[in-house]
């Protein structure tokens, strides 16, 4: 598994590359002696770069169940590489064609061929740094949100099954990957911290889950840390959750947000027959009071409003995504038998 030191290594050498080679291609448009079949030599070594880079990433050729800033900065820079390559082979065709005999100066070539590469390059970043917020490799959490919830699940460690209320931290947990804009992330973290922080405690002390992951424990069931695709789920339902709030923060309108986690509460997905729905209810009155604070607006302010109610939405989901994994479906029906 490759490290995040180790990532973003390969990505400062991916952009000195792509630097090296921008530098090339304008050196080479200036100067008229570089021959084609230099040119197509350097387009080889372009291509040679791309592949090899390509391949060593990590889940190379693979579907990747939730791409990250990281993962879309990477895809440009191999993008760009591609057009490099592209714009080289042009470069040496008008050289080719504009061919003339030696001691004679070639005219000036036309800057499209280096320019246009380029421009969709600069564009592609524009797209990707223009998102409204973007997933860090580290968390950022310097008011200590985290903390309570983290104590929570060490004092219970002893007694209680914590894959259950592990999955409700980790989804937390994700929302404070992301950055920019601080004004929305500073109160979506804090207005998520408290309502996560409420759902791992009544989890873990009020009836019946509390019970119920007590007899977990001293039935011995292990598998208390997430899998890999149960965190690739939580990643992508935490992007999901930002472009929603990104969407409803732009329209600007409370009663709209509001009617949008109401209606997500009335198609709230309760499990199928085998699970314990009282436990499942608990997600339910999580989301449930989210979506009151936004419908009442008691000291918030319309940005808080909104957030509130997309972080109701995003409980659904995560309820959703919980019912779905096999191992949380077991662990739901293990609770009920």
């Amino acid at each position: 598994m490759i490290t995040a030191e180790e990532l973003l290594e390969r990505i400062l050498i991916l952009t000195t590359v792509n630097s090296t080679l921008l530098h090339a291609l304008i050196s080479l448009e200036a100067e008229a002696d570089v021959s084609p079949k230099q040119i197509r030599h350097l387009a080889h070594g372009v291509r040679a770069v791309h592949d090899s880079v390509k391949q060593a990433l990590p889940n190379s050729g693979e579907e990747k169940s939730g791409a990250s800033f990281v993962d879309d900065t990477i895809q440009v820079i191999l993008t760009h590489l591609e057009r490099i390559e592209d714009a080289l082979g042009k470069l040496a065709e008008s050289r080719e064609a504009k061919a003339i005999p030696e001691g004679v100066l070639a005219e000036p070539e036309s800057t499209a061929v280096v320019q246009e590469p380029v421009r969709e390059t600069a564009r592609d970043l524009e797209d990707l740094t223009g998102k409204p917020f973007q997933r860090r490799l580290s968390l950022r959490d310097p008011e200590r949100l985290l903390s309570p919830i983290e104590q929570l699940l060490d004092k219970y460690s002893r007694r209680s099954h914590l894959l259950l209320p592990t999955f409700w931290f980790e989804a937390c947990r994700e929302l404070f990957r992301y950055s920019e804009p601080r004004n929305v992330i500073t109160p979506a973290t804090r207005i998520a911290s408290k309502a996560f922080h409420d759902m791992v405690r009544r989890l873990l002390s009020e009836a019946p889950s509390a019970g119920l992951l007590q007899a977990l424990m001293r039935k011995g069931i292990g598998g208390e840390e997430l899998t890999t695709t149960e965190k690739s789920k939580i990643i992508t339902d935490a992007r999901e959750f930002y472009t929603r709030l990104a969407a409803s923060l732009k329209a600007g309108s409370v009663p709209e947000a509001v009617g949008k986690a109401k209606r997500s509460l009335q198609t709230f997905d309760w499990g199928p027959v085998d699970v314990e729905k009282r436990v499942v209810g608990m997600f339910h009155r999580g989301a449930n009071e989210l979506a009151e604070d936004a419908s009442d607006g008691q000291g918030l302010s319309s940005e808080d409003r909104i957030i509130a109610a997309e972080l109701s939405r995003y409980m659904c989901v995560l309820s959703a995504s919980v019912l779905s994994l096999p191992r949380f479906h077991q662990l739901l029906a293990e609770m009920k038998a």
